[in-house]
């Protein structure tokens, strides 16, 4: 194929300078038998403009050469200057000889401009070429996110019918366990109306464990029930954190005057969210700060914020106990205890429903505590949710 092709190419340049010679040679025969060296050597034009379509780099500078030897000969040849030796034959020599080297010329910057939209031509193909590449990685990339697309919206109603089924999973089983739970209560009662004075000093020890048991149990029971339901038919509104922080102090005013604790706060921002929710949240991270104080020192609870551009960052700061740095990822988990219920009343569900509520509105929770200098809770609600 690559042999034909350049048979091909000789054949075309050959035939391409034999008809400039020939051109040439038929000019060359009329420019000797006339005495108008301006009219015939200006056909030379003809040839140095068809020179365009010859093969090399100078074919024009050859055959403007070539055309200026045959004009000159010519000239002499035919003894113009000594028939008419005025001025204007010299001048018709002159102009004969300056219009070929302007068609040099012509030729020269037409090639050039030529290769300049040769260039531009291929660079705008080279364009063309790798912006259609680019198109198709596009498709590609475009296409791949279809599909992420569809498996993420089939993996959000996977995750949907999982979660709603959780949710009747966890509000049957609560309720389920609480009936037989009742049962157990109610006969335990019954025995010790109808029983208590048969029973001796350890029985009736072993019906109080089986009382506070069940009671323990109930109590858990309605926590998860409660943990279950945080999130369902929420309503998102604008919640002024200053009133609602107020609100609750005056709900622990009890307990603060009987501890002689305070809770110091100022200039909370408003953020958008579930009032309801968000009241829980303060609610149980100042009921924790007033639970484990210590025992020799006043509790002095501080809340706080920082806004940023997209997050508001609150800090609830005791003087407590304290939290060991070990146990810092787990007590945001449901039934997470660090303390016998005989020193700290509670279900460990508390810190739960705080990191439940806080990732409901687009943020984190986090503890920064030691032992014996208190704990400071921080945590981010999202300003957009």
């Amino acid at each position: 194929m690559v042999t034909n092709r350049k048979s091909m190419m000789l054949i075309q340049n050959i035939a391409l300078f034999f008809i400039a010679t020939l051109i040439t040679f038929v000019i060359f025969i009329i420019d000797l038998n006339t005495n108008n060296t301006l009219a015939v050597a200006s056909l030379y034009t003809v040839v140095i403009l068809y020179s365009w379509l010859l093969p090399g780099k100078y074919a024009s500078i050859y055959a403007a050469l070539t055309c200026t030897g045959l004009t000159f000969f010519a000239v002499i040849k035919t003894a113009e200057m000594n028939i008419d030796p005025t001025n204007l034959s010299q001048m018709n020599m002159v102009i004969s000889i300056v219009a070929i080297w302007t068609s040099v010329t012509l030729v020269f910057i037409a090639k050039s401009s030529f290769a300049s939209l040769e260039s531009i031509n291929n660079q705008l193909s080279e364009s063309s070429a790798a912006l259609l590449e680019k198109v198709k990685e596009l498709d590609v990339h475009q296409e791949q996110l279809s599909k992420n697309k569809i498996l993420l919206e089939n993996l959000n109603k996977e995750l949907l019918i999982k979660n709603q089924e959780l949710e009747r999973f966890t509000s049957i089983a609560s309720h389920d366990l609480q009936e037989p739970l009742r049962t157990i209560g109610n006969m335990v009662q019954l025995i010790s109306k109808k029983y208590h004075d048969n029973f001796d000093a350890q029985g009736k020890k072993i019906l109080d464990y089986v009382t506070t048991a069940t009671e323990r149990m109930t109590i858990m029971i309605k926590g998860l029930l409660s943990f279950s339901r945080i999130g369902n038919k929420r309503k998102i509104e604008t919640v002024a954190c200053q009133t609602l922080v107020e609100d609750i102090v005056l709900d622990f005013d009890a307990t603060l005057k009987a501890v002689n604790g305070k809770v110091i706060f100022d200039s909370l921002p408003t953020v958008n969210g579930n009032p309801v929710e968000l009241r829980l949240l303060f609610q149980n991270l100042i009921s924790n700060g007033l639970k484990f104080r210590k025992i020799d020192v006043l509790p002095v609870i501080e809340v706080s914020a920082k806004e940023s551009n997209t997050h508001v960052t609150f800090s609830v700061k005791d003087n407590g106990i304290g939290i060991d740095s070990n146990d810092f990822a787990k007590i945001f988990f449901i039934f997470q205890r660090l303390h016998p219920t005989e020193e700290y009343d509670g279900t460990g569900l508390g810190l739960a429903y705080c990191r439940k509520i806080v990732e409901l509105h687009g943020g984190k929770i986090w503890i920064e505590s030691k032992i014996g200098e208190g704990s400071s809770f921080n945590f981010t609600l999202a300003k957009n949710i």
